[in-house]
């Protein structure tokens, strides 16, 4: 048996596989290696984590997750989680995890669209190159974070519909730009604040304002993220709720810039990603 893990910024999903197919599967709290401790992300899988995937002889446990192209990050969580298995534990990055799930041995371009956003190059194997998230302040075109920044830029300058900029005054209980400001600075949270802006936006996610703000979001990703690859001859694949939600928009990107190669689009690559694992035993 082996132990299957993919933790993006929302939920960690966990899966035991055995040569033929998938045993068990279950939701727990995201593992977080930038802001979680070892003795934290210890404790976090041990209450989140249903007790049937415990006590368990796994042959291995491999975890794909945010930051683990760091080596100090990756240890932590490699660390961590031995200690509460008792097995051989790899952490790879969470890119690597989508691509292998979406592309097998495919190669590709494979995004991530949620929160925040990133992209790479796969071989089929590896991950040759990536664009990771550069956060909030640098970056993260693309995702909820990208389209949440964008739109308090367009309230701040009076450029966003005024029936929706009434709508999120009530809904955040502000009532002008100065007090939009010092929630934003003040804001003990800025990232959950822009998700949650976007969040929001999703409500009206028909409006012609939105779908155009939207493609803006996605292009700016495509052109910094993207357009660095030879993407007009691989398959192009997206994950994360940004890209489900917005299929539609971001199709109408990626065909804009030249190619219809749209591989996948989906929620999560763990389906895929248990499947990978099953048919290559040796990794």
């Amino acid at each position: 048996m082996k132990l299957i893990v993919g933790s993006g910024s929302i939920t960690s999903d966990w899966g035991i596989i055995n040569s033929d197919n998938v045993i068990a599967e279950a939701l727990a709290e995201p593992v977080n290696s930038f802001l979680q401790t070892r003795k934290e992300i210890s404790r976090l899988v041990r209450l989140s984590l249903p007790s049937n995937f415990y006590n368990k002889a796994y042959e291995k446990v491999y975890f794909y997750g945010m930051g683990c192209s760091n080596a100090e990050r990756k240890l932590k969580v490699e660390h961590s989680l031995t200690t509460q298995f008792r097995s051989p534990v790899t952490a790879y990055p969470l890119l690597l995890g989508c691509a292998r799930g979406l592309l097998q041995d495919e190669k590709g371009i494979v995004c991530i669209l949620a929160n925040h956003s990133s992209a790479c190059l796969y071989d089929g194997k590896e991950v040759s190159d990536s664009s990771p998230s550069a956060g909030y302040l640098l970056g993260d075109e693309g995702s909820a974070v990208g389209l949440g920044r964008m739109f308090l830029s367009d309230v701040m300058r009076g450029v966003a519909p005024r029936a929706i900029t009434d709508d999120f005054y009530v809904q955040y209980k502000i009532v002008n730009t100065s007090e939009l400001r010092d929630m934003v600075y003040f804001h003990p949270d800025v990232v959950e604040l822009l998700v949650s802006v976007t969040m929001f936006l999703k409500g009206y996610r028909k409006h012609p304002y939105v779908k155009v703000l939207v493609l803006k979001n996605f292009k700016d990703f495509f052109v910094r993220c993207v357009m660095q690859y030879e993407y007009k001859k691989l398959p192009f694949c997206a994950v994360g709720h940004m890209a489900y939600d917005f299929r539609a928009q971001l199709e109408e990107v990626v065909m804009e810039y030249g190619t219809q190669l749209v591989h996948a689009v989906e929620l999560k690559p763990m389906a895929g990603l248990f499947q990978y694992h099953i048919n290559h035993p040796e990794v």
